[in-house]
């Protein structure tokens, strides 16, 4: 248990949590502003697997 103790101590020494949020936020950040554009682009209009030869 030493260890884990030690190492949690080491992670909020560097910051890591505050590393992860912000991480997490920037990651969220990009999936709606990707949204976002692909909805004003009309995004792809997807008919389906391709079926050649089968008609």
């Amino acid at each position: 248990m030493d260890t884990v103790e030690f190492f949690y101590d080491f992670l909020n020494k560097i910051g890591a949590p505050n590393i992860l949020a912000v991480g997490i936020v920037l990651i969220v950040l990009w999936l709606l502003i990707s949204g976002i554009r692909k909805g004003l682009k009309g995004g792809r209009k997807d008919n389906g697997p391709e079926q050649d030869g089968e008609d």
